[in-house]
C-alpha cells in the first residue's frame, strides 16, 4: 500500500515504505550523499538542527517516524465519508 507524505517545504511523495520514501527524498535532494545510510545520517543531523530534537539515524522507518512526530513530514488525513 502506498502512503502519501508531505514535506514542510510543500513537496509531496508517494511511497510504498519508509525506505522508499527516504530513497525518493535522497533522489530529490540537492545533496544526495553517497548512499542511503549516509543520506539518513545527514538527514537526521539536519532534522535535529531544525527542531532541536534528536532524530534516529537508522533504520529508515525510525527516521521517518521521528520526522512525522516532529512535523517535518506529514501524512494528510483522509476525510470521513
Amino acid at each position: 500500500m502506498n502512503t502519501e507524505y508531505h514535506t514542510i517545504d510543500g513537496a509531496t511523495f508517494t511511497a510504498s515504505s519508509p525506505t522508499d520514501l527516504m530513497n525518493q527524498l535522497r533522489a530529490a535532494s540537492f545533496n544526495p550523499q553517497a548512499d542511503l545510510v549516509e543520506y539518513c545520517l545527514a538527514t537526521a543531523r539536519a532534522c535535529k538542527m531544525q527542531t532541536g530534537e534528536a532524530h534516529r539515524k537508522w533504520p529508515p522507518a525510525a527516521l521517518v517516524d521521528d520526522m512525522l512526530a516532529s512535523g517535518l513530514v506529514t501524512i494528510p488525513t483522509q476525510p470521513n465519508p
